[in-house]
């Protein structure tokens, strides 16, 4: 009888804390990555991208805007570069950039975005090579996974979001004495 009321005494404190681990539920927003190339050589700049929320749902949807709150430190998301090898992804990422910063919330300075049915918002990356920390060099001839993870934590009441967006791309040597 007391492993009965252990186990439903678990299960009661794991439904009660589920809402702060962040909600999974489709509320309609579909997050992409689109990239200016998916194919480059491993000398040239990491490409600029766009992260790309597109309302797939039938109601409008708040996002909470706050991609770039300090214009000066760089965008409010996670960026990972995973490396592809033999099909699966590799264990630790090639290279990140995670937010290092912390921000305040203040209720009147805070801004939303409202997606209705079938509408798109973009969110330019500009000068992402200069964010990323490398952990390794790209390679030559590898395919490599750009991951883009944006923690909504205010869009709706009593919900948090996670969007993540992925692309696959290539590193390709286009050198002249290949």
């Amino acid at each position: 009888m007391k492993k009965i009321f252990r186990i439903l005494g678990l299960l009661v404190s794991l439904s009660l804390h589920a809402p702060a681990w962040g909600d999974k539920a489709n509320n309609g927003i579909e997050c992409s990555v689109v990239m200016e190339k998916t194919s480059f050589d491993p000398r040239a700049a990491f490409p600029d991208f766009k992260l790309v929320f597109a309302n797939k749902g039938e109601k409008a949807v708040r996002l909470f805007d706050d991609f770039y709150p300090l214009k000066e430190r760089g965008p409010n998301m996670i960026i990972k570069i995973w490396s592809q090898g033999n099909g699966k992804k590799g264990e630790r990422p090639t290279a990140w950039y995670l937010p290092s910063y912390q921000m305040e919330r203040v209720a009147n300075l805070m801004r939303f975005i409202t997606l209705n049915p079938g509408e798109k918002y973009e969110v330019p990356v500009k000068d992402a090579y200069l964010l990323l920390t490398w952990l390794q060099p790209l390679a030559s001839g590898k395919i490599y996974e750009l991951e883009v993870r944006f923690r909504d934590e205010y869009g709706d009441p009593d919900a948090r979001r996670e969007y993540v967006g992925k692309k696959d791309f290539s590193v390709v040597d286009q050198s002249p004495w290949r």
